[in-house]
């Protein structure tokens, strides 16, 4: 997992296409394949992490 400040890095933050602050993104590769955008409580987060896991 990686914390990135996006006001110390916006051209990261731009090739993501973060709109709004938090986001979590799956990046596989380079690449965003999945996201969760807002504030979520925990139980939304483990979850989605989760349903990730089983999609592979």
């Amino acid at each position: 997992m990686v914390q990135v400040n996006t006001d110390q890095s916006p051209v990261l933050a731009g090739r993501f296409g973060v709109r709004g602050i938090p986001v979590l993104h799956l990046v596989r590769k380079g690449k965003s394949v999945e996201q969760l955008s807002g504030a979520q409580p925990a139980e939304a987060v483990v979850a989605w992490f989760r349903r990730l896991q089983t999609k592979g």
